[in-house]
């Protein structure tokens, strides 16, 4: 009888969360209160016994009305030829939206707006709480990668499983895009889990635009489809925590620039990109207070960019980042971080260091509940 009751019940799964973050960031000497990503978000699980429906969404909420932030994590536009500022200003803004199956051993297929398979990889270095992931390709652009597939992949089609100490992942995208092919992009990660705690990783990722738009030279830089190909490490311990991300991308990321027009006056621009990376991350855990520190490394290629553009030969980042954390009890968290940036943008301008001292707040609930049928 008990068997047969296991056999006729469903188990429902619901689990909200929330991370509430917000800081004072100082850079050109000047003080501002900024936001720092904060989301809400929840996921739904409706199973019976191997076999089960998943839902999940996650939105932006912007607490402050400040408009800069450091947080790469943050951006929520997706084009990729042209710089958009889309949400920013809005209280709310979607970060995630998805929904899938869930198949037992045979893994998970989800459709939607999700975390990509690319970031599977990248995410092993993207563990500070304002700075860090600029220079793994993941959110290119001033975006969230949703366009490329790199970040949170837009209209994504993802399956992830795993066979032992093997976690593999694969995407398409199904955008509709006016590219001339059946899909938008696609891609693939492995990682190996060496032992607890400690996994190494590959990743790759390919966008698909139209053939037209890549040798019609009206796209400065462009001369082939995005490509991202990722590799890292990393250690999850007791006290210390430590990893690395190396990338190529090719024509994979972008700038807006301004072209000096000879008859007078400027013309804005995008230029597409290839470019390098390597990320490091590292984390020293007391009882309630954790050291951070890291580096970031973003090195373009500009040798097949005409001078013409205004590509400054220093354009990098370059950032050095160090911080605390304290935790006087669960759910909160006192934080700090400094940038020591000692890259360039596209026209030649150094970037900003930058000094944040915040609050963050993590909450997260887990109900469940069986139904007979």
């Amino acid at each position: 009888m008990k068997a047969q009751d296991r056999k006729d019940s469903l188990e429902i799964v619901i689990q909200p969360y929330a991370s509430l973050r917000g800081h004072l960031a100082v850079y050109d000497d000047k003080m501002e209160l900024q936001e720092n990503a904060s989301r809400i978000g929840v996921e739904f699980n409706i199973k019976k016994r191997d076999f089960g429906f998943i839902a999940g969404g996650e939105i932006q909420l912007n607490m402050f009305k400040g408009g800069t932030s450091f947080n790469v994590d943050g951006n929520l536009s997706g084009g990729f030829l042209t710089l958009e500022s889309v949400q920013k200003q809005q209280v709310f803004g979607n970060r995630l939206g998805y929904l899938g199956l869930d198949l037992g051993k045979l893994g998970t297929l989800t459709i939607g707006k999700q975390w990509s398979v690319y970031r599977d990889v990248t995410s092993y270095t993207d563990r500070f709480n304002v700075f860090g992931a600029r220079a793994s390709a993941t959110f290119i652009g001033g975006t969230d990668g949703g366009d490329t597939g790199t970040g949170r992949a837009d209209q994504s089609v993802i399956y992830r499983n795993h066979f032992g100490p093997f976690y593999l992942g694969g995407q398409i995208q199904a955008r509709g895009g006016n590219n001339g092919k059946f899909i938008d992009g696609f891609g693939a990660s492995l990682q190996y889990r060496i032992k607890e705690g400690f996994f190494t990783g590959i990743a790759y990722n390919r966008a698909l635009l139209s053939d037209s738009l890549i040798n019609n030279g009206m796209i400065i830089g462009l001369t082939g489809q995005p490509t991202y190909f990722s590799l890292g490490t990393k250690y999850v311990g007791r006290v210390i925590d430590f990893s690395i991300v190396g990338i190529l991308q090719k024509n994979g990321d972008f700038s807006q620039g301004f072209y000096v027009n000879p008859a007078g006056g400027s013309l804005p621009f995008t230029t597409v990109f290839n470019a390098k990376g390597i990320e490091v991350f590292g984390k020293y855990k007391l009882q309630k207070i954790s050291f951070l520190a890291g580096y970031n490394l973003y090195v373009p290629d500009r040798n097949h960019i005409s001078e013409q553009y205004n590509f400054d030969p220093g354009f990098k980042k370059n950032d050095i980042i160090v911080g605390f954390s304290y935790s006087p009890f669960r759910f909160a968290q006192i934080y700090s971080e400094q940038r020591f940036s000692m890259g360039k943008t596209f026209s030649g301008e150094k970037e900003k260091s930058v000094f944040t001292l915040g609050l963050r707040l993590d909450l997260s609930e887990s109900f469940s509940k069986k139904i007979s049928l």
